[in-house]
């Protein structure tokens, strides 16, 4: 984990950012149990947090970095829809992204996700600063 010293606060819900965390993680954790089913040196999620400027604003930029199996492209618009899963039968419920997705929104920032099949995930969330 690499957490800029001192993020500025931002206005949130903890028992809601915890689960979209959660979320992520789970969905990080899941992908790279699949590329690599034991141990190995690449099973690594890294987890950045900083402050950022856009749009002339201050934001809190939190990023989730996962070498796992990435999304293929054929079906990275999709996977915030509700019930859409990558994961087999009794494995996932398709909720957790859309639901992350909604409570980002609900709290005035965005969620992102960039991937490349088989090679990583990079899923971030912008938070915008207390004011």
């Amino acid at each position: 984990m690499d957490i800029t010293p001192k993020l500025p606060e931002i206005i949130a819900h903890p028992q809601q950012i915890q689960q979209v965390f959660l979320n992520i993680i789970s969905n990080a954790r899941y992908a790279l149990n699949q590329k690599y089913p034991k141990a190995h040196d690449g099973k690594i999620l890294e987890i950045l947090g900083e402050e950022i400027t856009m749009h002339d604003l201050l934001w809190v930029k939190i990023t989730f970095y996962d070498h796992g199996t990435g999304i293929p492209a054929r079906i990275k618009e999709r996977i915030t829809e509700p019930f859409f899963t990558t994961k087999p039968r009794g494995i996932g419920t398709g909720l957790g992204l859309g639901i992350s997705q909604g409570i980002i929104n609900n709290h005035g920032g965005r969620l992102t996700i960039d991937t490349l099949e088989g090679e990583f995930t990079k899923v971030a969330i912008i938070l915008p600063v207390k004011s």
